[in-house]
């Protein structure tokens, strides 16, 4: 019998187990919480020159720069986030970063961050008013 949500036991705390029954065409199927909360992470390997990423695919990135890149981001939407965990494999620079839609990036100081030398290099990007709003922790080693 179905049930108002106003009736429905309420959830106080998350577990691995809790499962979520769909019903599509006639089979139930079960999904964790879990299916619903995990994020995959896209590891694009070796990059170098014009680089086009997806926003779609994913929010987790990881690069590893063999040369300069030039990024394009697109079909990103408003009020997301998004993780470029990045490894700079030299001397190289991030020459420039545009969004498909027209929006402006905004970096601390106005100029695009460029990753430290043989070191990862965390960028987190936040799309607010149709730009991307980019900041920068680097230098990640190893201890």
């Amino acid at each position: 019998m179905d049930k108002k949500i106003s009736e429905l036991t309420q959830l106080t705390a998350r577990t691995e187990s809790d499962v979520v029954a769909i019903v599509n065409s006639g089979v139930t199927k079960k999904i964790s919480v879990e299916d619903f909360i995990r994020e995959p992470v896209i590891n694009a390997g070796n990059v170098s020159g014009a680089l086009s990423v997806d926003l779609s695919q994913g929010r987790w990135f990881i690069f590893t720069l063999t040369g300069d890149v030039s990024v394009t981001l697109s079909n990103e939407k408003e009020g997301e986030e998004f993780v470029f965990w990045v490894y700079s494999n030299g001397n190289y620079a991030v020459t420039d970063m545009t969004l498909t839609s027209g929006g402006n990036v905004y970096c601390q100081g106005g100029s695009l961050p460029n990753p430290a030398n043989n070191a990862w290099n965390f960028y987190r990007g936040f799309v607010i008013n149709g730009g991307l709003v980019l900041t920068e922790l680097d230098n990640f080693s190893a201890i």
